[in-house]
């Protein structure tokens, strides 16, 4: 056994020589400053050889013999100086040292081979390492991401599938994580777009958006503790800030200040929310008309033809295990609850290019609080750290939310991308 992992690591070496050689020449071919370093370093390289063997020969019949052997012998020297010239380009810093560090931290495959470092590339802050392993699927990657920060220093942005299985791309930022600390909301951070809602911030630091006019449904949930009320609060005032029409579910009646508990706009039972579910209905079948006559497809369509300023709406349901729950409930209220739940799939179907958008919020999420038929219509995710992976399952389809930190204000965005942001949203307080 040991002499077939002795065999496998001979391998692995020989790839990271094979490999580091290949970058060598593709940054050549890729790079005219290097290629002219190349070219430069294998003349002067060419010039002390020729200096060398012309000064090694004689004119002696024993020199004269032995004069194309020497000179072979230069040549052969200098080729492999060349060659070592592009193994010295193709050298990426610490690669090395990374597959030590991996296997120091027991990340390999069952030939106890670790990832190898074949590419790297830096924007800004942000690195971009392209990984090669056999063996070693993306779910074990994303299992061992906190064991992957430890060993490597850094805090991991993305994990993503490379051009192959056995090409793994990771976008980083070295050790410092500009999440861990409170960052207080200022109004310079919301974004100019109109549909644009700012949450927080990444690991780089870099402002984290949802965007209601790429995913214009969304479902946010967190344990309870873990600040999904106060992302709600910072949304709410961002929304305002843009001119949206709010209208807010919230029938635990104390979260949310005077100003979004408009008549008409703010129900915290279940005739108020049915009224006020009716009045976004017949907004949606006015615009419905609306953009049939004037023979556009969407709003923005519809603003740049007509010229009619009309503003988008948002539907916002806190705690929906208080709205959209059944248990308990008497055979009213379960039928309230049928109606309730008809007038936002309503919305959520047809609500998506009539500038009409959904935001669901829980605490607990469970097939109770956000109904299959719902959760289907809700695109776009917002995930706290729950309690457990069958919690996160609910909301984000695979366990992620679990292995989050219990750090209040620690989201999960999942916008339909190929990789999840994780951000530190911003802490408003008015």
């Amino acid at each position: 056994m040991n002499d077939d992992y002795e065999r496998l690591q001979l391998q692995t070496k020989k790839k990271y020589v094979l490999d580091t050689f290949r970058n060598g020449l593709r940054c050549i071919q890729d790079d005219s400053k290097v290629a002219q370093k190349f070219v430069f370093l294998c003349l002067a390289l060419a010039v002390v050889a020729l200096f060398f063997a012309s000064g090694s020969s004689g004119n002696d019949v024993l020199s004269v013999v032995f004069r194309p052997i020497i000179y072979a012998v230069y040549a052969i020297a200098w080729l492999a100086e060349c060659i070592g010239v592009i193994f010295v380009f193709g050298y990426l810093p610490h690669s090395w040292a990374y597959y030590d560090d991996f296997t120091r931290a027991g990340i390999y495959n069952q030939a106890r081979e670790a990832p190898l470092l074949i590419k790297a590339s830096r924007d800004g802050n942000i690195q971009q390492l392209t990984y090669y392993i056999k063996g070693y699927p993306l779910e074990c990657w994303e299992d061992n991401r906190t064991r992957i920060e430890s060993a490597l220093n850094v805090t991991i942005l993305s994990i993503t599938q490379g051009s192959n299985n056995q090409l793994f791309e990771l976008r980083v930022v070295a050790g410092c994580n500009l999440m861990g600390r409170l960052i207080p909301w200022a109004d310079t951070y919301m974004d100019d777009s109109d549909t644009k809602i700012v949450l927080g911030i990444n690991a780089a630091g870099i402002p984290v958006c949802i965007d209601f006019g790429q995913l214009p449904h969304w479902l946010l949930a967190a344990a309870t503790g873990m600040g999904k009320t106060q992302l709600v609060l910072l949304i709410l005032h961002q929304l305002t800030q843009k001119g949206y029409v709010i209208y807010l579910a919230d029938y635990k009646g104390v979260d949310f200040g005077s100003e979004y508990r408009k008549p008409g706009h703010y129900a915290d039972n279940d005739a108020d929310l049915e009224q006020m579910l009716d009045s976004v209905v017949h907004e949606l079948n006015r615009r419905r008309t609306e953009f049939s006559i004037a023979g556009c497809a969407n709003l923005e369509e519809y603003v740049r033809t007509t010229g009619d300023d009309l503003h988008r709406i948002v539907v916002i349901l806190d705690e929906t295990s208080m709205i959209l729950d059944t248990t308990g409930r008497d055979k009213e209220g379960k039928a309230a609850i049928s109606v309730i739940t008809n007038k936002l799939l309503a919305i959520g179907r047809l609500g998506r290019a009539l500038g009409i958008h959904l935001l669901v919020a829980t605490q607990r999420p469970d097939v109770g609080s956000v109904p299959g038929s719902l959760k289907a219509q809700l695109d776009g995710r917002i995930c706290g750290h729950t309690a457990d992976a069958q919690s996160s399952i609910v909301i984000l389809d695979d366990g992620s939310a679990a292995n989050l930190p219990a750090i209040p204000g620690r989201f999960i965005i999942r916008n339909g991308s190929e990789t999840d942001d994780i951000v530190q949203a911003y802490y408003y307080h008015k």
